[in-house]
């Protein structure tokens, strides 16, 4: 017989458990809300997906802390440009700059992104020039739902699940960079960036200016922003910022934070690593492994750190040499494609003119010379390898295939810089209108005391062969060009020799170096030309 006690157990025991079920979800919301709220400044929004509700992720700002924001332009280099521009008005606005990843362009077309950290010692650029720096990736984190999400489509074909997870980013509209250039064009790095970080732009003026003007003067930027109680800055445009009116100036910018931006010691050691193993100077076959963590700062102290910031008896110095192609030639708007576009041969008879030039104990032995390329020429390719330089070549080299497997998509490019501003790049020769070159040219400049050689006519020349008086000229220059670079290749020698005489050689010669085509002097057409 059943106990009636049972079944007023059974009667108020259902009815109690489904309430204290009710009181602990509802506690478990609370809980959840409240922990959201303490690691996020905006409102959160929920959408249910295909097969599972997901939480729309939101960037973590620190409500203690004013941010700039910048969009990526173009290719690596041109980033390059926009990263130590914004980190300077970052600096002149007291902001903390916040860094969008290596992105994807029309010169790679990889559809991805990595964040600089991974090669460059941002840590080390932060102490070195002031500027608080934090990356993407670490203050907003995309989930894999919601990265399932962003994979479904692309910014010019926005999935409807996208728009509910993005958040809304004003962005002041720099150089008239505003909505054609978020959604209107081919290629658009900033927002295909923004559409990897579900950030949705929204064109804003810059305050006191209106759609219409053309705003880049970085003194306007400043001035109008300075009082800004807005926690978050965004600007669309850094690349060409303009650090005196009218004018570009990337060396302003190059001083204050660009010649901080280091590469990664370990990156650097493992470069150089690679040139030594291509001549048989590399003992150990286990440096050629790519490190998995490239991730040690210039700042460490440790031993780690020293042994890769010391220097290296197998690393011998060597001629680098960038030779540009690719869409090089629509930068050549005054000129002529081949006076643009340089042939191999140039290159060659600079290589020859430092060889020859070299003290004579040096011929017996002398340096290398490692040469990066965009070239998908296979004529070309057979040439430079006929020519005895190692040639690097992302597609074939198995050394460069697998770091590229370990060190990711954007190793190539990185891999490439670092060989021109390596500590043992004794030379280098560049391309003119390259901004891979000219940003060489600026690192091993700052760096090392050196200067880049350009095989190119310079403006001077050019417009001396236009006025129909340049074969003499030419000449002339050429030769009094060849004895500046012959003299100060051997004072390179006897610097790397210990000579106390070559400070005073570049102190008694400095005027020398206006027939040697640099960066900051004979580049001044580009970085000071009214635009």
């Amino acid at each position: 017989m059943k106990s009636p006690h049972r079944h007023l157990r059974l009667v108020f025991g259902i009815p109690s458990i489904s309430i204290l079920f009710v009181f602990f979800l509802a506690a478990r919301r609370d809980a959840l809300d409240t922990l959201l709220q303490q690691h996020t400044y905006q409102p959160l929004s929920a959408i249910t997906t295909a097969d599972s509700l997901t939480i729309a992720p939101r960037t973590l700002w620190d409500p203690h802390q004013k941010y700039l924001v910048y969009l990526p332009f173009e290719g690596i280099s041109n980033q390059f440009y926009s990263l130590q521009n914004a980190a300077t008005i970052a600096k002149r606005l007291n902001r903390t700059l916040v860094v969008p990843p290596i992105t994807s362009n029309r010169h790679d077309r990889l559809g991805t992104h990595q964040p600089w950290s991974r090669y460059m010692d941002l840590e080390y650029m932060s102490i070195h020039s002031g500027v608080r720096v934090v990356e993407w990736h670490t203050i907003k984190h995309i989930d894999p739902v919601s990265q399932r999400i962003i994979d479904t489509g692309s910014r010019t074909r926005i999935p409807r699940a996208w728009k509910q997870l993005a958040e809304r980013l004003p962005c002041q509209v720099v150089r008239n960079y505003g909505h054609d250039y978020f959604v209107g064009q081919k290629d658009s790095i900033g927002a295909d960036f923004a559409y990897q970080f579900l950030l949705d732009l929204k064109p804003t003026t810059v305050p006191g200016f209106t759609f219409n003007d053309m705003v880049s003067y970085v003194g306007d930027i400043v001035k109008h922003n300075q009082d800004s109680t807005d926690p978050v800055v965004c600007l669309t445009f850094t690349f060409t910022a303009q650090f005196t009116p009218d004018r570009n100036r990337w060396d302003i910018a190059w001083e204050d934070v660009g010649q901080h931006i280091r590469f990664l010691p370990r990156l650097t050691s493992y470069v150089e690593d690679l040139i030594a193993d291509r001549f048989g100077r590399l003992k150990d076959p286990a440096r050629l492994r790519p490190p998995l963590n490239l991730g040690i700062s210039m700042l460490d102290k440790g031993t780690e750190a020293k042994r890769f910031l010391a220097p290296k008896p197998w690393h011998r110095d060597y001629i680098a040499i960038h030779l540009r192609r690719g869409d090089i030639g629509v930068k050549c708007a005054n000129q002529t494609l081949n006076d643009c576009v340089i042939p191999l041969p140039e290159y060659k008879a600079q290589v020859e003119g430092i060889l020859a030039r070299l003290p004579k104990h040096a011929r017996r032995s002398p340096p290398n010379v490692v040469l990066v390329s965009d070239t998908r020429s296979g004529e070309e390719k057979a040439v430079i390898d006929s020519y005895g330089w190692y040639r690097l070549d992302h597609d074939v080299d198995p050394h460069l295939l697998n770091a590229a497997k370990i060190l990711g998509p954007f190793s190539p490019a990185l891999i490439d810089s670092a060989v021109l501003s390596g500590p043992s790049a004794r030379w280098v020769i560049g391309s003119r209108r390259s901004t891979m070159s000219w940003l060489a040219g600026m690192r091993i400049s700052s760096w090392y005391n050196r200067t880049i050689i350009y095989p190119q006519p310079t403006a001077q020349q050019m417009a001396d062969d236009q006025q129909g008086h340049s074969i003499t000229n030419r000449i002339s220059r050429r030769k009094r060009s060849e004895e500046v670079l012959g003299k100060r290749t051997r004072a390179l020698y006897r610097l790397h020799e210990g000579s106390e005489q070559v400070q005073g050689d570049n102190n008694n010669n400095n005027h020398d170096d206006d027939d040697i085509v640099t960066w900051d002097r004979q580049e001044g057409w580009y970085f000071d030309r009214p635009v």
